[in-house]
């Protein structure tokens, strides 16, 4: 079985309460460059960019490195019993309940979090020293994050495998 993983839980943002707050102590617009910027924001974005806005008011708008530590991320994922040893290695910090299923051999768990914690551990997880199938696994993470607007891999290429799969490769190396 190839492990697979489906993002089952995101943070809900209050914006109304953030930005009403962000008036009154520091009397200004936290959401002010997310306001103006062209594109469509994702609610993660908009949100790492008014905490960004909190310091700097000049703050570029998007997914700060340094503040993806503030929004969480839950993840089911199915696999094997050998696999799931493995992503729960590539998962160090991050909550899990991990349980058998009725299928024999496969376990279930949810592993939580933050956006900081999944960027390392799909890297993890994309290497050419891990088993194919656990990359088969995170490679499907790292879809499911990008598909909402949370790619937080640019600095790595992608570099396809043999196997279908690909790496996530550092721009200096592994």
């Amino acid at each position: 079985m190839k492990p697979d993983g489906m993002l089952i839980q995101s943070p809900s943002i209050d914006f109304h309460t953030l930005l009403g707050l962000g008036r009154k102590v520091f009397d200004r617009h936290l959401g002010e460059a997310t306001d103006a910027c062209r594109r469509e924001l994702t609610p993660w974005e908009r949100f790492l960019s008014c905490l960004a806005a909190i310091r700097d008011p000049k703050a570029p708008v998007g997914l700060a490195r340094h503040l993806l530590a503030h929004v969480t991320f839950s993840v089911f994922i199915g696999a094997d019993q050998e696999d799931m040893l493995d992503i729960l290695e590539r998962c160090p910090g991050m909550p899990a309940v991990v349980a058998e299923t009725t299928a024999r051999g496969v376990q279930a768990a949810v592993i939580t979090g933050t956006l900081s914690q999944w960027r390392d551990a799909v890297k993890a997880g994309s290497s050419p020293k891990v088993a194919a199938t656990v990359r088969h696994g995170f490679n499907r993470i790292h879809g499911q994050f990008c598909a909402q607007g949370l790619d937080v891999w640019g600095e790595f290429n992608t570099r396809p495998a043999a196997d279908q799969t690909f790496y996530l490769k550092g721009k200096r190396g592994w």
